[in-house]
C-alpha cells in the first residue's frame, strides 16, 4: 500500500505540522489505510505499508511521535471550509449533527475498552463508544470532532473500589440491583480521594455532546441547527447548546 493520490493531494496542507518527512509519510499511510482497507486495525495497516521495513514504525508514530492531533484537525477543517465556500448552503440552513458510534472489538487489550450498550440491538458488546459531530451544509458534509465516552464504572474503577471497601457485598450484574448498590455505597466511596478524583473527571455522553457543539462554535463553524440522535434529545443538551 502506497499513499493514495487523493491523500497525497489533500494532505499537503498538513505537511508543516510534522517534525520531519517520515512523520508526514506515516500520516499519509494511515489516511490511505482508512480509505482503502476493510480491516483498519493498526497491525493490518502496518502489514500493508509497502516501504516500511519495520512494522513497528506506524505503531511508534501513533504512540510516541510528538505531533498534535488538535492542530491537524483545525488545519483540516479550515482547509475544508476554504475549498467548499462556493458550494455550501447559507449559514441559516447549516447544521451540526451530533451522534454516538459504537466501535465493537473482539479483544480486551485496547485502552479503555469496555462493555458498551448497543441500543439498536439491546446487548452489551465489547468496544469503544465515540461521540461525534459533523458539519452539514447542502452537498458539503465532513466530520468535525470526536470524543471518547467512558462509562462511569470503567472511568472510576467502581467495581475495584467497591470490592475494596465492601468485600462482603456482591456486585450484581442486573441493572436495577446494581443501581441500588450505587445508591448505598457511592457516598462512602467518594470519601476516597482517588475515587473522588476519578468521579470528578467523568463526563456523560450528553456532556461530551455539549463540549463538541461548543467546540464547533469556538471554531466559528457556521450553523444554526443542531441535529441530534435520539439519545441526545434531553433537557441537558437542549439547555447546554441553546437549542429547542
Amino acid at each position: 500500500m502506497a499513499p493514495a493520490p487523493a491523500v497525497v493531494e489533500h494532505a499537503e496542507v498538513l505537511r508543516d505540522l510534522f517534525e520531519n518527512q517520515r512523520q508526514f509519510q506515516h500520516c499519509q499511510n494511515y489516511l490511505t489505510g482508512l480509505r482503502v482497507l476493510s480491516n483498519k486495525s493498526r497491525a493490518n495497516l502496518s502489514r500493508c505499508v509497502l516501504e516500511s521495513a519495520d512494522q513497528t514504525n506506524l505503531s511508534r508514530f501513533f504512540s510516541e511521535a510528538p505531533w498534535e492531533q488538535e492542530r491537524i484537525n483545525e488545519r483540516r477543517i479550515n482547509d475544508r471550509l476554504g475549498q467548499t465556500a462556493a458550494f455550501r448552503w447559507e449559514a441559516q440552513r447549516a447544521c451540526v449533527i451530533v451522534d454516538d458510534t459504537l466501535c465493537e472489538h473482539v479483544g480486551s487489550l485496547f485502552e479503555y475498552v469496555d462493555r458498551q450498550y448497543a441500543h439498536c440491538e439491546g446487548r452489551y458488546p465489547l468496544g469503544h463508544k465515540l461521540v461525534t459531530t459533523h458539519s452539514l451544509r447542502g452537498a458539503v458534509r465532513f466530520p468535525l470532532a470526536v470524543r471518547l465516552y467512558r462509562r462511569y464504572e470503567e472511568k472510576t474503577r467502581w467495581e475495584e473500589f467497591g470490592r475494596q471497601y465492601f468485600p462482603e457485598r456482591e456486585i450484581p450484574t442486573e441493572k436495577k440491583r446494581r443501581n441500588l448498590l450505587h445508591k448505598q455505597v457511592d457516598a462512602i466511596l467518594l470519601q476516597d480521594a482517588e475515587f473522588a478524583a476519578r468521579h470528578a473527571q467523568f463526563r456523560t455522553k450528553s456532556a461530551r455532546a455539549i463540549e463538541l457543539i461548543e467546540k464547533a462554535r469556538a471554531r466559528k463553524i457556521p450553523f444554526q441547527i443542531v441535529l441530534r440522535a435520539s439519545g441526545f434529545l434531553c433537557e441537558e443538551v437542549a439547555e447546554g447548546t441553546g437549542q429547542a
